[in-house]
């Protein structure tokens, strides 16, 4: 039976339908027999080709890694066991957010570290909401009360999971102040960023180590069978310095009273060197700081900040400056004219080419005039003729522009190299700065430069020269480190420094050492000979046109010099500026202590002073005897026949011409005696006045028992107190001096 059209059309249409699945699922098939083939691809592709980078990845995922901090070394003295700076072990406080329990427990902690260690309440809130960190710090470097407080609450409150201490390193100064611009300071991290500290920072921070062990995103150990790595830290190798702790200590004492006394704008520096070998045996300036606090200004910087008014934005940026000012470690970092201290190498120079000899001689009419320039002498009255060695000691500019005139601008230019001012000195010492000054000298700059003016030089630079003056002519290097020690005092590293070249004949060093000998009164040391120099140069680049720096250069013992000294006081303010009235007498107290300090024999024996027995239980006539028998005056207090008491007190030091007061039956010692006050007496009138009241005199700064021309400077007792007979009183003396 024939079928209709409905009905075919109905046919087609599902005809239709099933060709149009058919090809849509052919179509889907092949997409995804291709993803499947591109999934494979890739799994051959990560399994054969470059499966190391993947599985590190895949490790990274579910390891953490923890760094084993290395100890920084210490920093010790020149005798190896004096330590100047330590790694001590500390601790950080940390919390663990992940682990709190609850809002009312986060409270608490946050309540109870914030009393403990000082930090905001609301800052440990906010830590604490980090719920997915094991590890949020509240405070490093906890003290030690801290510390101790910490891990009270930890056990009282049960919050060993919540609370942690960490250990680790922090660095500690254990003089606080000593050698602070010498040594340095470590940033939070415990890397060098000044001095020491930095210049040696590679060899005194180690190596860190490394711990990697496997867990989850939490910090939670994870059992996948890849075992943990521990690589142990290496601590930093110690520092051995040059630096002599006693010699330092009494340097750093001296400046500091210095600073108190000339009140200079700028600062009181000084430089201890050993002569033969470059060995910097101190390094002191002063206003120093705090090590332990370097970012705290000073008591004198502080002070200069409070004075100053401005913007809180400028304010700021002073106190920034002022830290800066702070840190500067000006003997190597700042240049300065030597003024008259540089005639020795002028000196040196000239009889080195035979321009001059011992015998030439010079004319002073007070003044000399080169190039329309008019050069004045010291002396007003001028030196008129003298020979070269008067003109040494006189300090005589007029001659000096004479003595370079004979060497010559390439003869001068020659040895200004050759004597190292050319260049840095090659010390180990950062930032040391270039010196100022011209390739090419005229008549006036090379009439300036004979005596010291118009260039500038660091002082490691000059001390370095005239060290070579000192030693035979040659030149050393200076330096602060001579060994690397291992933690079990191994040394592992010398630095050895040789001699450089030499510059001048080892004759003409010793007649200048011969010339200058105990040539600077003020710079004098009782039982020693001195070689010295002052110097007092104008600062050409401040707004003022008085301001000076005031220098003094030694060289000690004159027979055999072992060490160079040099002190600068950069623009005195307390009514004097020469060199040999401001320097010298810091160089003669710091030389006074240094010198027996460092076992150098004395060049002769001064019956001056004896020290006092003890008389106590001896019979009065009996003590008597041998009081007198020493010179002494004796005078006895009381009717008993035994000494039950005396002044001095026994070991006192005293003058041969001094008193001793005995004291008998039942007489006691009494404060009887008021000091009278000797400041600018002379030697004679203070002694008279002293010796008249019964006590005994100590005398400083006299200089070959030559009591004209000078006068009491400080009194040991202070005037209007009352003392026993037969009291102590020491006398510093200075004498009026303005040979520069």
């Amino acid at each position: 039976m024939a079928r209709s059209d409905k009905e075919n059309n109905k046919s087609k249409k599902i005809g239709s339908a099933a060709r149009v699945a058919v090809t849509r699922g052919r179509i889907a098939l092949g997409l995804m027999l291709i993803v499947m083939a591109v999934l494979v691809g890739r799994f051959a592709y990560l399994q054969l080709v470059d499966p190391n980078d993947y599985r590190v990845a895949a490790l990274d995922q579910y390891t953490s890694s923890v760094t084993i901090s290395a100890k920084r070394g210490s920093i010790y003295a020149s005798d190896g066991t004096t330590e100047l700076a330590v790694s001590a072990t500390v601790y950080n406080c940390f919390i663990s957010p992940y682990d709190i329990e609850s809002e009312e427990q986060l409270q608490l902690i946050a309540s109870e570290l914030s009393a403990i260690l000082s930090v905001d309440r609301s800052e440990i809130i906010e830590k604490g909401k980090k719920t997915k960190s094991k590890y949020q710090i509240i405070k490093k470097f906890l003290s030690e009360t801290e510390e101790t407080a910490v891990r009270q609450l930890i056990k009282e409150q049960k919050l060993e999971k919540v609370i942690a201490l960490e250990e680790t390193t922090k660095r500690y100064y254990r003089f606080a102040t000593f050698a602070s611009h010498l040594l340095g300071f470590t940033g939070s991290d415990n890397q060098g960023l000044a001095g020491i500290e930095f210049t040696y920072d590679s060899y005194l921070k180690g190596v860190d180590g490394r711990e990697v062990k496997a867990a989850d995103a939490y910090g939670n150990k994870l059992e996948t069978g890849v075992g943990s790595t521990y690589v142990a830290a290496q601590n930093g190798l110690n520092v051995v310095t040059t630096i002599d702790w006693q010699t330092q200590n009494i340097v750093e004492k001296y400046i500091k009273q210095a600073y108190a006394e000339h009140k200079p704008n700028g600062r009181v520096s000084c430089i201890v060197m050993n002569v033969d070998n470059g060995e910097i045996l101190a390094w002191g300036i002063y206003p120093n700081f705090d090590l332990n606090n370097y970012n705290t200004l000073s008591e004198e910087y502080q002070r200069k900040y409070d004075l100053y008014v401005d913007t809180p934005e400028k304010r700021a940026e002073y106190k920034t400056k002022l830290l800066y000012d702070m840190w500067n470690n000006s003997i190597a970092a700042q240049t300065y004219e030597p003024g008259s201290t540089f005639k020795i190498i002028t000196t040196a120079m000239a009889l080195e080419e035979g321009v001059v000899t011992p015998e030439s001689h010079f004319v002073c009419r007070a003044a000399i005039s080169v190039g329309g320039l008019t050069i004045h002498c010291h002396s007003r009255a001028g030196h008129g003729d003298q020979a070269l060695a008067q003109a040494l000691v006189n300090s005589c500019n007029p001659a000096f522009v004479q003595i370079g005139s004979a060497v010559g601008y390439e003869r001068f230019l020659k040895y200004f190299d050759e004597f190292g001012y050319t260049k840095l000195s090659g010390s180990d010492i950062v930032g040391e700065a270039s010196s100022i000054y011209l390739s090419k000298l005229g008549p006036v700059e090379l009439a300036v430069y004979s005596f010291g003016q118009t260039f500038k030089v660091t002082m490691v630079q000059h001390i370095r020269a005239v060290s070579a003056v000192a030693n035979g002519g040659y030149l050393v290097v200076p330096h602060v480190v001579k060994s690397l020690v291992d933690g079990n005092g191994n040394v592992v590293k010398t630095f050895d420094y040789q001699k450089d070249r030499q510059v001048v004949s080892t004759e003409v060093c010793n007649w200048i050492l011969n010339t200058l000998t105990d040539s600077t009164k003020n710079a004098s040391v009782s039982g020693y000979h001195i070689v010295s120099k002052t110097g007092t140069s104008e600062k050409r680049d401040t707004a003022r046109t008085d301001d000076y720096i005031s220098s003094c250069l030694s060289l000690a013992p004159a027979e055999d010099p072992k060490i160079a000294i040099l002190v600068t006081v950069d623009e005195p303010t307390g009514g004097q500026h020469f060199g040999s009235a401001v320097a010298a007498p810091i160089v003669s107290q710091i030389l006074t202590e240094v010198l027996p300090h460092l076992g150098i024999t004395p060049a002769k024996e001064e019956e001056t002073t004896l020290i006092v027995q003890d008389y106590r239980g001896s019979h009065v006539s009996e003590a008597k005897a041998v009081i007198e028998g020493f010179g002494l005056k004796c005078v006895v207090k009381g009717s008993g026949a035994d000494v039950t008491d005396q002044m001095p007190r026994p070991d006192s030091v005293i003058a041969t011409d001094g008193v001793v007061i005995l004291y008998t039956g039942g007489e006691t010692i009494t404060e009887s005696v008021r000091v009278p006050n000797l400041i600018g007496n002379s030697p004679t009138t203070a002694i008279k006045s002293l010796t008249n009241s019964d006590l005994n005199i100590v005398i400083n700064g006299i200089f070959n028992n030559e009591y004209r021309n000078c006068s009491v400077v400080a009194q040991s007792v202070p005037a209007g107190s009352y003392v026993a007979p037969g009291t102590v009183v020491e006398l510093t003396f200075r004498y009026e001096e303005a040979i520069e």
